[in-house]
């Protein structure tokens, strides 16, 4: 990882000049970006055409964790390839992906630069939405999950990879927490919601792209419209009620230790389901809501138990995971309500 802003401002232009075949363009004003997933920075793309007019456009670098394996949710250049494949699909916004990039020797990891989307979020520190801009957001959103569902998940498996199974998710997160240096009593519930879910896994699902983080802080707004949805490092093919279920959990008050985890005015998760039904036309049955949205606390709760580990000893650091751990025993609890 480049850690000078000098010399990663001066590879950065290397590369634009290589890819873009201006030997006059260059990187100026390299900034970071807010994040819990990767590294990212702003920057402007200078363009100077000599002969024509300068022009500037803001873009943003994202790059995998120093020191991390691009793998995963580490893989930048999978979430390219993502939202490459959904560029210009009806209903799913997403940032345009100039260049992207496995090889490290350009700026020491794996990248990708994308145009930047001016939007806002109505999430944790940032505006407050008031309740007439807050449903219209909140209904564009659910379109945008009902949009993604619909796509032929086969065409998109060059991207997304193969079906994901809920049992081997399940499997997945369990062993995150199998670590020495996990907090015992921020997971003391986790088994039991565990097993309550691997015992009810619901059947017949429909199986789509889902993009596994959908929720507040990865929707960008602009006027009540969703204008992109952003951080795609979870995506997959799999249960498409994974994303709804995630969803409701950032809408779900029920959910958190402290108040300011849902945004101001967001509808209830009953009303986001309306919604989604609405948008496709199905009926989801209550059982399989309540477990989809039991999930989500699990999951959650294993990512934020897991990250706050990483956090205090030092391999990543980001003091976000100290107050989302809160919640965790809140989070492992509201599964077991919902499950009943």
């Amino acid at each position: 990882m480049v850690s000078d802003s000098a010399e990663l401002t001066a590879r950065l232009t290397a590369l634009i000049r290589a890819r873009s075949g201006n030997p006059y363009a260059r990187a100026s004003g390299l900034e970071p970006l807010p994040g819990h997933a990767g590294v990212s920075y702003r920057f402007v793309c200078e363009q100077d055409q000599r002969h024509g007019a300068e022009t500037a456009a803001p873009l943003v670098l994202r790059l995998a964790p120093a020191g991390a394996p691009a793998t995963g949710p580490n893989d930048v250049a999978r979430q390219a390839r993502i939202m490459t494949a959904l560029a210009g699909v009806g209903g799913v916004p997403v940032p345009r992906i100039l260049w992207f990039d496995d090889d490290p020797r350009w700026l020491g990891q794996p990248f990708f630069i994308a145009e930047f989307v001016a939007g806002e979020k109505p999430a944790l520190g940032e505006r407050r939405f008031e309740a007439d801009e807050m449903r219209r957001c909140a209904a564009a959103a659910v379109a945008a999950a009902a949009a993604l569902h619909r796509l032929d998940s086969r065409a998109c498996r060059a991207a997304f990879g193969e079906p994901v199974e809920l049992a081997s998710e399940l499997d997945r997160l369990a062993r995150l927490l199998d670590r020495p240096t996990i907090d015992a009593q921020l997971i003391a519930r986790a088994p039991a919601l565990r097993e309550r879910l691997a015992a009810r896994i619901p059947g017949a699902m429909r199986i789509g792209c889902v993009h596994g983080d959908f929720q507040w802080s990865n929707c960008l707004f602009r006027d009540g419209r969703l204008v992109a949805l952003i951080d795609w490092e979870l995506a997959q093919v799999g249960a498409v009620l994974i994303d709804l279920g995630w969803l409701a959990l950032f809408s779900d008050r029920k959910s958190w230790a402290t108040d300011d985890l849902v945004p101001a005015c967001c509808p209830a998760p009953e009303e986001l389901v309306v919604g989604y039904e609405e948008a496709t036309a199905e009926k989801i049955p209550a059982g399989a809501m309540r477990w989809f949205r039991a999930f989500a606390a699990y999951r959650f709760g294993v990512i934020t138990a897991f990250n706050l580990m990483l956090h205090r000893r030092g391999k990543r650091h980001d003091p976000m995971w100290e107050t989302f751990a809160l919640s965790g025993p809140r989070l492992f609890e509201r599964g077991l309500e919902l499950l009943g």
